[in-house]
């Protein structure tokens, strides 16, 4: 005999992440069928429907199915009973994010809209308290616009290098301690975790699951979600060529003495350029999708709003920084540099309590269901 133990405020807090009427599932099963990366041994997401209807709060934590679901809306699409699986399985992935946050307070507080005041403030805090230091609050550096004139680089490295080394720390435990609830809930299919560690990696840089969300459609209705795969692609590989173009400038610091800034004809330049530009017409894709098919293709929660404005704001203040730089406008250029690093504060420290966490909790979920399936991805 099975004890089973609802959790009846847990089903309170996923309705409120924006899941509907949880009543209206009947377990017909049609959004497991449809699912296009749905698999025979880990159907998803019926299962996770009645898990929530339970109140099961401890084996949906231990579900790897809720972060393998990459939100195609295919199951809310042919759902008899409109009792949109997408939603839920989005508002599980928020719960997860704030259930393994560590601290768990930062976690809430992504979470809701009436912190982010505070969390803004904390990174306007101390870029103030450093310019003031500097004496650079009153006084504008004079001559040539230099932002490590403005916010040298040296002090700069140290505020993200120890706010994002204690991001990077909780995110890791975050990580871990989801693993350790994977691995602890069923089998974990043995040791492979090298070779399954580099079939994910592919799987990740190819965005191969989300082809198969169009690839292995179950029929001709309309998701609201066919853009999901490209956008997302261009996005990715955006923002992994700002990282690209951050470290090479280090690189080109440090390692040359190649000080900044560069010329617009540098190839790190052109690649930063490039990689901005995909990084905001993905984001302006996304969120004229949203507000388009709203509310066709689901519901969009604070979560998602929250981090597409983030990414966006960084990328176009990063961006007019740079053009008023060229156009000589002290004020203007170093206000609006100030700016950016606000937002690339919140958006790179707040990385484990935001919607960017899913780079940590699905590549683990991959990872555990590669090992459980002997090497094959059931993602």
């Amino acid at each position: 005999m099975t004890l089973l133990e609802p959790d009846l405020e847990f089903k309170r807090q996923i309705l409120g992440l924006g899941a509907d009427d949880l009543t209206v599932c009947y377990q017909c099963g049609t959004c497991s069928v449809v699912c296009p990366i749905s698999t025979p041994d880990n159907p998803f997401p019926r299962k996770e429907m009645v898990w929530v209807q339970w109140g099961l709060r401890e084996r949906l934590m231990a579900d790897a199915a809720v972060w393998l679901c990459h939100q195609c809306g295919t199951c809310s699409t042919y759902c008899p009973r409109d009792a949109r699986p997408a939603d839920v399985m989005a508002a599980l992935r928020d719960y997860s994010i704030t259930h393994y946050a560590v601290p768990k307070f930062l976690g809430h507080a992504l979470s809701e809209p009436r912190c982010l005041p505070l969390l803004f403030a904390i990174p306007t805090l101390v870029f103030l308290a450093l310019l003031g230091w500097l004496g650079h609050l009153t006084a504008l550096p004079a001559g040539r616009i230099v932002f490590s004139k403005f916010m040298p680089i040296s002090y700069l490295e140290g505020i993200f290098g120890a706010a994002v080394g204690l991001a990077v720390l909780a995110a890791l435990t975050g990580g871990v301690r989801y693993w350790r609830t994977l691995t602890t809930q069923g089998d974990s299919g043995g040791n492979r975790a090298a070779g399954s560690l580099l079939s994910v990696l592919l799987e990740i840089l190819s965005h191969a699951n989300f082809a198969r969300c169009e690839t292995n459609r179950a029929g001709t209705r309309n998701t609201y979600k066919a853009h999901l795969h490209r956008t997302h692609l261009v996005v990715f590989y955006g923002f992994l060529g700002l990282v690209v173009t951050t470290a090479s400038v280090g690189v080109g610091i440090y390692g040359f003495g190649y000080l900044t800034p560069w010329p617009l004809w540098h190839p790190v330049k052109i690649l930063g350029y490039t990689s901005g530009a995909a990084v905001l017409v993905a984001c302006l894709v996304f969120g004229y999708r949203r507000f388009r098919d709203k509310p066709k293709a689901g519901k969009s929660t604070y979560s998602d709003w929250l981090f597409l404005g983030v990414l966006f704001l960084t990328t176009l203040t990063g961006f007019l920084a740079s053009w008023l730089r060229l156009a000589g406008l002290p004020a203007a250029a170093y206000w609006t540099y100030f700016i950016h690093l606000v937002f690339v504060f919140f958006l790179l420290v707040y990385v484990p309590y935001s919607k960017f966490a899913h780079l940590v909790y699905r590549t683990a979920a991959m990872l555990f269901a590669a090992r459980r399936s002997a090497g094959k991805l059931y993602t």
